[in-house]
């Protein structure tokens, strides 16, 4: 797993192995925790195939192979889980996108920008799907939206430290920021009209647009 000071911010407890003070779990508290983590990876999938309105508790429940009983032990409304996977999709998704990242070589990263790609595939993984289908959501449900907000805000924050990071070349560039979120508006469109785009040949055109976009900023042939 990801070591990164960041990005332990924002791991949930039932991927820590330990409690809030650090010390190993007890045996009971780890099959709580890998009971959690059943319901939790149960409601992404849950959210990205049905959306939110077609995630309910009993269809989680069902899906993790937990009673509905047992699972009220841990969240006790659809609400609370909610909160909870939004906690769990933010980092699974950011902690797969910063692996694979670490996983490009130099010329993969730095002449083929192979980093578009990989936000391309990170936008079709379940852990996207479901933070957008929440954010979609919580635009309409005011409940919804006052535990997704907060969260996504955090989220941002610790996206936007650890980019740095990764992209090394960027680290003292101002620039960087602004060319995160041109990239991340793009990512958004592509996934909120993949299945209306049936050719994937727009799809390429527009993640080779982006590409050359940011290998001209990054070469000084277009200014921003």
């Amino acid at each position: 797993m990801t070591d990164i000071a960041a990005l332990t911010r924002l791991r949930p407890e039932s991927l820590s192995g330990s409690d809030e003070l650090g010390r190993e779990t007890r045996w009971q508290q780890r099959k709580s925790l890998a009971t959690r983590n059943a319901l939790l990876d149960a409601a992404l999938q849950c959210l990205a195939e049905n959306g939110y309105a077609g995630c309910s508790v009993h269809m989680v429940a069902s899906r993790a192979g937990i009673s509905r009983g047992a699972m009220l032990h841990h969240y006790s409304s659809k609400i609370e889980l909610m909160g909870a996977v939004i906690e769990y999709a933010f980092y699974r998704r950011m902690e797969l996108y910063l692996e694979r990242i670490r996983a490009l070589s130099d010329e993969e990263r730095l002449v083929r920008n192979a980093g578009i790609a990989v936000s391309f595939a990170i936008s079709q993984t379940p852990e996207y799907r479901a933070y957008l289908e929440c954010h979609i959501a919580s635009r309409t449900d005011p409940e919804l939206r006052s535990i997704f907000l907060q969260r996504a805000v955090l989220y941002d924050s610790v996206w936007r430290a650890e980019v740095r990071n990764v992209f090394p070349e960027w680290c003292d560039d101002a620039r960087l920021p602004m060319l995160n979120d041109f990239v991340w508006a793009m990512i958004d469109g592509l996934a909120l009209n993949h299945d209306i785009w049936a050719d994937s040949l727009r799809v390429d055109a527009i993640l080779d647009f982006v590409a050359k976009t940011i290998l001209s900023v990054r070469r000084g042939e277009l200014s921003v």
